[in-house]
């Protein structure tokens, strides 16, 4: 059980299912509620209905890129935490990913201190400094 769970149930948007499987597990290791959806589109009707607290977004989605949601997200959640989980190297994100105040970008390749670290930014938890890094 962690020190400390934070809460806020969060949208998963990945459409490769091992990583998918495993950002849900990690979430739920920390007392966080997860839904992950394998496109875009699904997880926006989804949020129609009922917004999480919280987006985890991949980047490179088979076929697609993540902007459209993140600027779909941006329209209609302005203040919505966006973690960008990505194996794109930052720099090559567009200014509106990594400017984002609302919007962390962590690398893949980073590990699962990373990705908890910005799971605890997002919904309210606290982060460690060491892991998170911040927009420039």
């Amino acid at each position: 059980m962690p020190l400390h769970a934070p809460a806020g149930r969060v949208a998963i948007v990945e459409d490769d299912p091992t990583l998918g499987a495993l950002a849900v597990e990690i979430c739920r290791d920390m007392g966080i509620t997860a839904t992950l959806f394998a496109a875009p589109a699904d997880f926006l009707a989804a949020a129609a209905e009922e917004a999480p607290r919280a987006l985890i977004l991949d980047w490179r989605l088979q076929g697609q890129l993540g902007a459209a949601a993140f600027m779909a997200v941006r329209h209609r959640y302005p203040a919505m935490p966006v973690v960008c989980w990505t194996a794109s190297a930052a720099w090559n994100l567009p200014q509106m990913i990594r400017l984002d105040p609302m919007t962390r970008v962590i690398d893949k390749s980073a590990g699962t201190g990373a990705f908890e670290a910005a799971l605890r930014w997002a919904t309210g938890g606290g982060s460690d400094d060491r892991y998170l890094p911040h927009p420039a």
